[in-house]
Formats: C-alpha cells, sequence, structure tokens
C-alpha cells in the first residue's frame, strides 16, 4: 500500500510540473489551455445573492434578477438580443413568457508579446428592467420544485467565403472563410467542351452543432440566405432535387450545392469565387434551479 501511496504521488508531482513548465514556456493558463481557440460568442449568469445560477434554491417569495454576461470571441463587434425564459407557469409568477433585451459588445483584441492571447469583448444585461422577479402561489411540496431557466443570444451574421478558380488547372480552390457558425467547402472538377470548359463545383454548407440557424429575419429555422458568384462568368447554382440555389435555402446540418460555368480561358487563368451567407444565429443555455415551497 505504501508503495502505491507513493507511486501516486510520484504521478501527481509529474503532472503538476508538466502543467507548471507549460505555463513557463507558452502562456498556457494551467492544463485547460486558453482563451486563443475560442471563437464567436459566449455568455455567462451572474452569480450572487439575488440571482439566479446553476444549483440556486429559491424561496417562494423571495426576490430575484437575471444577470447575463456576453464574451465576444469575434473580430467583430456584435449586436443582438439576450431572451430568458423559466418553465414555470406564468400564474406563478417569475419570468413570463420570454423576455428579450437588446446588447451591444465590442469586437475581440489580441493581446500579450506574440499576440497570442484574445482578451473578449464584454457585455452584461440585467433583468427585469425594472422591479424584480418572485415565485408565489405555488402549491406546497416536501422537496424543492426543480426548475429552469434558458438563456439565449440572438444575433445576425454575415459570412463571405471566397477563394479563386483556376481553369483549366485541375488544382483545387482554396476557401478562406473566418470562424463561423456555418462552414464552406468546394470541390471542382473540369470537363472539356471544344473551345471552352464546363466548370463544375460542389459546394457543402455544413452547420456547427453548438448553434441555431434561422432565416436573417429570425422566422425560419434552419435557413439560411445563399448566393454564389464566380465573376466575371455565369453561375448557375442548384439543389440536389434541381431546384435554383440562391436566396433563402433550408439547411438541416449539411447542404451539397452543385454549381457549374462555361468559360472561355484564353491560357491558364484564375476567377474569383465568393459565397456569401446571411442567417440569425440562436446560441442557448440552460440553467437548473429550485424553488422551496414549504417553509421549514
Amino acid at each position: 500500500m505504501k508503495k502505491m501511496a507513493r507511486h501516486n504521488i510520484l504521478s501527481i508531482t509529474i503532472i503538476a510540473a508538466v502543467c507548471l513548465l507549460l505555463i513557463f514556456i507558452s502562456g498556457v493558463e494551467g492544463c485547460g489551455g486558453t482563451t486563443a481557440s475560442k471563437t464567436g460568442l459566449d455568455f455567462s449568469v451572474t452569480e450572487g445573492i439575488d440571482y439566479i445560477s446553476s444549483g440556486k434554491t429559491l424561496n417562494q417569495g423571495d426576490s430575484f434578477y437575471v444577470g447575463v454576461k456576453i464574451e465576444n470571441y469575434d473580430k467583430q463587434a456584435r449586436t443582438g438580443y439576450v431572451c430568458i425564459r423559466d418553465n414555470i407557469a406564468d400564474g406563478f409568477g417569475g419570468i413570463r413568457d420570454e423576455e428579450c433585451r437588446p446588447f451591444s459588445v465590442r469586437q475581440a483584441e489580441t493581446t500579450g508579446d506574440k499576440k497570442s492571447e484574445i482578451a473578449p469583448g464584454t457585455a452584461e444585461v440585467s433583468f427585469p428592467e425594472s422591479g424584480e422577479y418572485s415565485y408565489y402561489g405555488m402549491p406546497e411540496m416536501v422537496a424543492p420544485y426543480s426548475a429552469e431557466l434558458k438563456v439565449s443570444l440572438k444575433y445576425a451574421e454575415s459570412n463571405l467565403a471566397s477563394g479563386t478558380v483556376s481553369v483549366p488547372s485541375t488544382q483545387q480552390p482554396a476557401i478562406s472563410q473566418e470562424l463561423s457558425p456555418i462552414t464552406v467547402s468546394v470541390t471542382k472538377s473540369i470537363h472539356k467542351l471544344q473551345d471552352s470548359y464546363k466548370v463544375a463545383l460542389d459546394i457543402s454548407l455544413r452547420k456547427q452543432q453548438d448553434a441555431k440557424i434561422f432565416s436573417p429575419d429570425f422566422s425560419r429555422e434552419n435557413t439560411t440566405y445563399f448566393d454564389a458568384e464566380l465573376e466575371p462568368n455565369a453561375l448557375d447554382c442548384r439543389t440536389q432535387d434541381g431546384a435554383q440555389a440562391k436566396g433563402l435555402l433550408e439547411l438541416q446540418n449539411e447542404r451539397l450545392i452543385k454549381c457549374s460555368s462555361i468559360v472561355n480561358p484564353v491560357g491558364d487563368e484564375s476567377y474569383p469565387l465568393t459565397i456569401t451567407l446571411d442567417y440569425g444565429v440562436s446560441i442557448e443555455k440552460k440553467f437548473p434551479f429550485s424553488i422551496k415551497t414549504k417553509l421549514e
């Protein structure tokens, strides 16, 4: 047993030493990594005596508030709405229906000697705008009532993916795109047509799993605005069922768009390809809490 205990202590010591070495060499925050790899928006709820947070227990009749801290890891400022709701019937008070308030958060900034650290833009939004929340009239139960707070961020995303299509080269186009909830990839094939070439582009749209996608006005879920151009040539884009792909487009998890163009290059030429996506994004988190309905 003593030998095993010494072995465990030695293992823990080695792990701690490795973490300290990483901190010293590369500025890593412990063994959990840095914020350098984070992108997009993130948020948390305010913790405090009068605020709801995960695991909080309220007594029926207590006054409470909801605070949301937003962090922006993107290179552009964001505006949108913070929305909150609970799963308690409105007749018992609390958060009635869904309440939304606007937010505005500045872009992230890089810091450190090598500009490898990201300092997110931050903003805080408090609910309600005036007054306070409380629950009342709930039937008495021996155990606390299990409740849930849902918080979501809703904002508009406009994203551009771009690259060059070389003809008659068979080299695949390299697509440049800032990280976003919908990623774009392109595969090219070329067919000779007498004095011209038919360029076929398979454009794949893939939605990341941690965000919900809506049309730009948030009226339709799993929908994005799509447009692709291959200047100065006409580009015809179709879905796999043959429908024209331009404007609002349904997107569940992944969608393949097949585009084609007839080009007449003089020697080796490259044409700029631009793919525009406009959509609404909703990021939602749930925070469980409890309500005591029976006074002790």
